[in-house]
């Protein structure tokens, strides 16, 4: 009976050194993931920074994330997030991840609504773009500042005196969305590079066109989104139907703040460009 019980007292002692769970002893693996905390944040990259396999500096680099990015963070240990980002899943420090804007009104942008007077027909928010699927979810609003917003009403009710109406294509454009429109693009002369000059990223860009009392839309160089040299301003073969119709949305737009791009007639920036460049959802 001795010899028994040394042997059970022994297979319990060999258990609790080596750590079971069964035993209620948590190992040293067990104890760090328990310490691991999960969550849900969208993070902004004030420096150039490294992924690596795990979190710390020991660990392996897999991946590197642009200053000024924004990523999605599932899990926080030890000063460490754990993101993906260009299709690499591991850990970045947060010492140069700061806390990004929860949503739109955070961010500091208004949305424009029919009921200000405007035509919202958001392209990206349909299948009907340039790259064949929505980019924005189907109720979508038209964001942009404050500024440019105000800027925005003024120009329109200038198409009011005539008749008209300003119809918005697009206006604040997620980061997330830029880099996917450049991605399959990489033509800088029609899709902005993400981390250069995004001005739709920072709600200070709109796309617009004119429509009359019946909501049809004005003759103009092109469709929106042609990509081509017809969309351009310095375009000599354009009708004289559309050349005025595009020169009379310049003038109300430029006369209220506005300034132009010389590769698309519908897109106009606001001189005031002071706003970070932003990725919360346009809903």
């Amino acid at each position: 009976m001795k010899i028994m019980t040394l042997l059970i007292a022994g297979c319990l002692s060999f258990t609790l050194l080596m750590g079971g769970v069964e035993s209620g002893v948590i190992s040293s693996t067990t104890a760090e993931a328990a310490t691991i905390q999960k969550v849900e944040k969208t993070l902004k990259a004030t420096a150039q920074l490294n992924i690596r396999k795990g979190a710390g500096v020991k660990y392996s680099k897999i991946g590197q994330i642009d200053q000024g990015v924004f990523v999605k963070a599932t899990q926080y240990y030890k000063g460490w997030y754990k993101v993906t980002y260009n299709g690499k899943t591991g850990w970045a420090s947060a010492k140069y991840l700061k806390n990004a804007p929860a949503d739109y009104k955070e961010a500091g942008l208004v949305e424009l609504t029919e009921k200000d007077g405007f035509v919202i027909d958001l392209h990206y928010a349909t299948k009907s773009n340039f790259m064949g699927y929505r980019l924005y979810p189907k109720k979508a609003k038209a964001l942009m500042t404050k500024s440019t917003a105000k800027k925005l009403k003024k120009a329109n009710k200038l198409a009011n005196k005539k008749g008209y109406k300003i119809k918005i294509w697009d206006a604040y454009r997620p980061l997330s969305v830029q880099w996917e429109m450049w991605y399959k693009i990489q033509n800088h002369m029609y899709v902005a590079y993400p981390l250069l000059d995004s001005k739709h990223s920072k709600g200070v860009s709109v796309d617009v066109t004119l429509v009359d009392k019946k909501g049809r839309e004005l003759t103009m160089p092109t469709k929106f989104d042609s990509f081509s040299k017809k969309a351009g301003r310095t375009y000599k073969k354009n009708s004289k139907k559309a050349q005025k119709n595009m020169n009379f949305l310049t003038r109300i737009m430029t006369e209220v703040g506005f300034t132009t791009i010389s590769s698309e007639w519908w897109h106009y920036n606001d001189k005031n460009v002071n706003h970070p460049t932003l990725d919360v959802p346009v809903k």
